[in-house]
């Protein structure tokens, strides 16, 4: 199964938008964490759209680096802040001209592969720009930061990586796409971080030699003026096709519930534990 629109069938699937600030880096990958959880409590599959001002999202991974403490000092000078993840992988930028997409599927760990997950969000780019002369390849584009196997591409430039964390009742796949801004600059950012960090003097651990060139934005790709916003749009009509919905469910309100601010608590505590 690599098509949403099986996933929809007898169920209303719920949207969130959200954007937050540079200071809450934290607490925007709280609710990441928060809404995987809901979503099996409510047995509804979430779409989640969400940016974060001027941050780096750093993996565990990251924190294993040689000269860590440098390469922070980097991300600082650049005036970026920074966190952990509780999860696996590496770095990757954030900010105003950066979309973050987050599927979570409750109760389909045992019935989509993981390669499976990662081509629903494929699919759902291909769907939103399918107008634009263009084809969205996925492979892993090796100098790129966070590189990985679904990275999505046009004309071998990534614009979007994805991630996967899979629970025993859910599936959660994140994706972040560059869509418009100073591509290069970030690839710039990571590269500094890398090297200060003296990732190439060890060999225990792989990280990336980052050539920005590697990396574009989605409005270049598409040469094609966009937003954030245009994008989101793009997507969600895609989304309401493929999942033949006539209308999502807004979730807005099941966030300001008493239980879902005590689970964020939870979360953002936990989010403590892996800072260095």
């Amino acid at each position: 199964m690599d098509d949403l629109a099986p996933l929809s069938a007898n169920q209303e699937w719920a949207i969130l938008t959200q954007h937050f600030e540079k200071a809450a880096g934290p607490l925007a990958f709280a609710h990441a964490n928060s809404l995987l959880a809901l979503s099996r409590e409510l047995q509804q599959p979430i779409i989640h759209f969400w940016t974060l001002a001027d941050n780096v999202i750093l993996g565990m991974m990251d924190t294993k680096l040689p000269a860590y403490p440098q390469a922070v000092a980097t991300l600082e000078a650049a005036h970026y802040a920074h966190f952990v993840r509780n999860a696996g992988g590496l770095g990757i930028v954030t900010d105003a001209g950066v979309l973050n997409v987050s599927f979570y599927l409750p109760d389909m760990a045992d019935h989509l592969s993981i390669n499976a997950a990662y081509a629903l969000m494929h699919q759902l780019f291909t769907t939103a720009f399918a107008d634009y002369p263009v084809i969205i390849d996925h492979f892993e584009v090796t100098h790129s930061y966070c590189p990985g196997e679904y990275d999505l591409s046009i004309n071998g430039q990534k614009f979007a990586g994805i991630a996967q964390r899979r629970a025993k009742n859910g599936i959660a796949v994140l994706l972040y796409a560059s869509i418009t801004g100073n591509q290069q600059a970030r690839g710039k950012l990571m590269h500094s971080f890398y090297t200060a960090g003296q990732a190439q003097s060890q060999t225990r651990w792989t990280f990336p030699v980052v050539i920005p060139d590697t990396m574009a934005n989605l409005s270049d790709l598409l040469n094609e003026p966009m937003t954030v916003a245009t994008a989101i749009t793009h997507l969600q009509t895609a989304f309401s096709r493929l999942v033949q919905q006539p209308q999502l469910v807004d979730l807005t309100p099941q966030l300001q519930t008493k239980a879902y601010q005590q689970l964020l608590l939870k979360n953002q505590t936990a989010l403590h534990r892996y800072q260095v």
